[in-house]
């Protein structure tokens, strides 16, 4: 089961709605992007604050007047309704401005024998991100109108910002899951999907495949397997909480089950990839 995530430099300063048949135009002019999957890296988070969180509902992420979308679109009314979902934006100027005053969070989470990292990804902000940083996110596995998996590391980063010599559930966490990790860049910034396709893609096919995981949601089998990891990492972090009463304790548990969990589902979807290619016929997304 794939949850990709993306960091798309995008002409508009919201995210399309499909509602307005805005995602053909934004797919023929937005000009970069980096994807990851079932995580969100912890320098996209860097050029965020928490006055940078959105809302866009699910049902808006197919062109309505697409009609090769017809089914598609009818398929997301019926799974998601009203539902909405969280995602970030902002302008490349105030990213790199929040960057900078994010590093020394960078540095004291990782090491300097890191700082490579930050300033490759600070580089390719500078070079490759105009108009505005979207931060897609409606393919992770979160609960509907929810926010807390975006919100809450900006708050840590906040926190640090003002007290960085406090206790940090997000600084622990990353100093955990580096180690969990061979491909350093990949963990700190993600990877530029277009250099991992050679194919390119119809329209309507490239709409389908950079929300894979939106319809995913829906059907009983996966569906079912996000639920139950859901309550996993909930147990988990319940019972840290009752036996320690640490919200330090709690947050890395659950931070750490949580990327357990998502890490194995990606395996797993990856051993399904080669069945799912027949009936979407898409290659990864591309811009």
């Amino acid at each position: 089961m794939s949850h990709p995530v993306f960091l798309t430099s995008s002409p508009l300063g919201h995210m399309p709605i499909g509602s307005h048949n805005q995602w053909s135009d934004f797919y023929h002019t937005a000009s970069f992007e980096l994807q990851a999957d079932g995580f969100v890296p912890i320098l996209w988070f860097m050029l965020f604050k928490t006055n940078n969180l959105h809302w866009a509902k699910y049902t808006d992420l197919l062109d309505a007047g697409d009609p090769q979308l017809h089914d598609l679109v009818a398929e997301y009314q019926h799974d998601f309704g009203d539902s909405l979902y969280a995602y970030l934006i902002t302008t490349p100027d105030q990213a790199l401005i929040n960057l900078e005053e994010n590093k020394a969070f960078f540095l004291d989470s990782v090491g300097e024998a890191h700082l490579h990292h930050f300033e490759r990804f600070q580089e390719l902000i500078k070079t490759h991100y105009q108009n505005f940083i979207l931060l897609r996110s409606s393919g992770l596995a979160t609960d509907f109108d929810s926010d807390e998996h975006l919100r809450f590391p900006l708050e840590q980063l906040e926190q640090f910002r003002q007290h960085p010599h406090h206790d940090n559930g997000l600084k622990e966490y990353q100093k955990v899951a580096l180690s969990q990790f061979d491909d350093y860049a990949y963990f700190f910034y993600g990877v530029d999907p277009t250099s991992m396709t050679q194919n390119t893609a119809h329209d309507s096919d490239i709409q389908s495949e950079l929300h894979p995981s939106a319809p995913t949601q829906a059907p009983s089998g996966s569906g079912m397997a996000v639920w139950i990891c859901t309550a996993i990492v909930s147990i988990l972090t319940l019972v840290v909480w009752f036996n320690t009463h640490s919200v330090l304790y709690s947050f890395v548990v659950f931070i750490v089950s949580a990327f357990i969990l998502g890490f194995i589902s990606s395996i797993i979807g990856k051993s399904k990839q080669s069945d799912a290619s027949d009936q979407h016929n898409a290659s990864e997304s591309k811009l």
